[in-house]
């Protein structure tokens, strides 16, 4: 499973985390194939974005009944001890600015997809929608955005 893994990620063993991956450790249930991604990458620099965060404190919100806020305090304490800030360049917000403009309008997903192209490194993310407008708009996908069955299946 290792090889499979080291060959998806080649020489580059770093990967930004959308925002669906920084949930759990707040204490918010998302689908299997992410926590199984997540294992998979225990030896891996994981970076973050601070926008990331604060998307995943909005959803946060909306199980806040459900979620003790202790939880909550703990999740972002580990999400910054564990993960490492990565900080969008001009170019990166500029770039997301224009997938906004060609529609896309998750300003958060595009400034995650920028940003990994222009540090050089992989985007892991669930979201099919980003990834199907991307491929539309003859985004660069190979070597960039890596989903949790790319990990699984190889």
């Amino acid at each position: 499973m290792l090889r499979g893994r080291e060959s998806i990620l080649g020489n580059n063993s770093s990967i930004l985390l959308d925002t669906s991956f920084l949930l759990p450790t707040l204490g918010i249930d998302v689908e299997d194939d992410v926590y199984r991604a997540l294992e998979l990458l225990k030896k891996t620099n994981l970076f973050y974005l601070e926008a990331g965060l604060l998307e995943a404190l909005w959803v946060a919100i909306r199980f806040s009944e459900k979620i003790p806020l202790k939880t909550i305090e703990e999740g972002i304490e580990a999400i910054r001890r564990d993960y490492i800030l990565i900080h969008p360049s001009g170019k990166s917000f500029a770039d997301a600015l224009m997938i906004y403009k060609l529609g896309h309008r998750d300003f958060i997903d595009a400034l995650h997809y920028t940003t990994a192209l222009n540090h050089n490194i992989k985007l892991l993310t669930i979201d099919k929608q980003f990834i199907n407008f991307l491929k539309q708009n003859n985004y660069k996908l190979e070597g960039i955005v890596l989903t949790p069955k790319d990990l699984l299946h190889k």
